[in-house]
């Protein structure tokens, strides 16, 4: 690796990377048009990516993974920030500060210590909550709750699964119905909302069981 420049280490994996950061900087720009539904859409279109990232860096290797985070920066942390920060009012906005550090805190802590589980739930699920609440119109004291609890879920030691088995397939099917539906039909993205708070109640409770924690 010595010697090379960045472009020339990228690998698959990277290039989903990149596009998990495109998809969030365009999430914040879909907010000055006033689309908060596009911007909660490129999103979910971030978290695919970021799945596809992991999964193509687990099968062929990634050359640099701490891409990943600064992307993650931006899609899960600054783009779920900057819409919550549009639709509400700005008696939200500590909230949010404590989201957006205790979201740097868990992507620091993950490119420190890479395991085979999260330690603390992941910034993907922690936008898909808060995020989904907003384009679901939840009143403000709702959101504050979700923003403060995915917070301190973020930061704590709790160790969490990666999706993997049939959950690994539905999941994507689950964000696909969001994306497309949800706008007509909110049942869509209730049920991803739904889902994903069953992964931050469960997944603890599953690695226990499957001995993620040694």
């Amino acid at each position: 690796m010595k010697g090379k420049t960045v472009l020339q280490m990228l690998s698959a994996a990277d290039s989903f990377s990149l596009l998990n950061a495109l998809f969030g900087i365009t999430s914040i720009t879909a907010l000055f048009y006033n689309n908060i539904w596009l911007s909660f859409s490129l999103i979910l279109l971030a978290v695919l990516a970021d799945g596809m990232d992991g999964w193509v860096a687990r099968r062929y290797g990634g050359n640099l993974p701490i891409i990943d985070e600064f992307a993650d920066m931006i899609s899960f942390v600054a783009a779920p920030y900057a819409m919550i920060s549009y639709f509400y009012s700005p008696l939200i906005l500590p909230f949010c500060y404590f989201y957006v550090l205790a979201a740097i805190v868990h992507l620091i802590n993950y490119h420190m210590h890479r395991n085979n589980y999260f330690i603390g739930i992941t910034t993907p699920a922690a936008a898909i909550i808060v995020t989904s609440m907003t384009v679901l119109h939840a009143n403000l004291l709702l959101e504050i709750i979700a923003v403060t609890i995915s917070s301190a879920l973020m930061i704590t030691p709790l160790k969490y699964p990666r999706i993997e088995g049939i959950a690994k397939i539905i999941s994507p099917i689950i964000i696909l119905l969001a994306i497309i539906l949800g706008k007509n039909y909110a049942f869509f993205t209730f049920l991803l909302l739904i889902s994903t708070i069953i992964y931050a109640i469960a997944g603890p409770f599953y690695a226990r069981y499957h001995g993620e924690m040694m």
